[in-house]
């Protein structure tokens, strides 16, 4: 008995120092990845700008092919939205929304993963030598969930793999198209 009992006590502290190390972690997580995609940033900006470009590059997209897709608002620019939902757990549900488009310069997305969270994109595009520089980045708050918190420290590690296969993917996009173009 007075070993089990030490055994409860050693287990509620270390549950318990568990939680208090949870709470001294980072609240706000932060992602960010760069490309330089090479075509101009009108181009590079439809591909974002345009939420249905998104089924060609975007890396959740090709979690779930049978991912149910519902388009609102304008085709592009602020207001534009989707909803997703999927039946495979890495893609869940969602909605994201293009909260502000300035041409050829920024794009911001608000992004609600229902019962996961929300969190803010931000696609900026740059002419540089060579294109331009589409530099994808997300904010996002853990809040007051221990779990949650633990779960930022891997975000991003986790999510960077995915911006960098999106950067990837808008690179492949852009030079299909241009293969596609007919010559003069």
């Amino acid at each position: 008995m007075k070993t089990l009992k030490i055994i409860g006590i050693t287990l509620a502290g270390i549950i318990l120092l568990a939680v208090i190390i949870a709470y001294l972690l980072p609240r706000h997580i932060y992602v960010e990845r760069s490309a330089v995609i090479t075509a101009s940033p009108e181009v590079v900006f439809e591909q974002v700008n345009v939420l249905k470009n998104w089924e060609n590059w975007s890396p959740w997209h090709r979690i779930d092919p049978d991912m149910e897709i519902i388009y609102s608002g304008p085709e592009e620019g602020e207001g534009a939205a989707y909803a997703w939902l999927s039946n495979d757990p890495a893609a869940g549900q969602g909605k994201l929304s293009i909260t502000e488009s300035i041409p050829y310069s920024l794009i911001t997305t608000e992004l609600d993963f229902m019962e996961r969270g929300t969190a803010t994109s931000r696609y900026t595009f740059e002419p540089v030598e060579g294109g331009t520089l589409l530099t994808w980045s997300m904010d996002s708050d853990m809040g007051n969930n221990p779990m949650a918190r633990y779960f930022g420290l891997f975000m991003d590690k986790l999510l960077g793999a995915d911006f960098e296969k999106g950067l990837e993917n808008i690179q492949y996009v852009i030079t299909s198209l241009h293969d596609e173009e007919p010559e003069d």
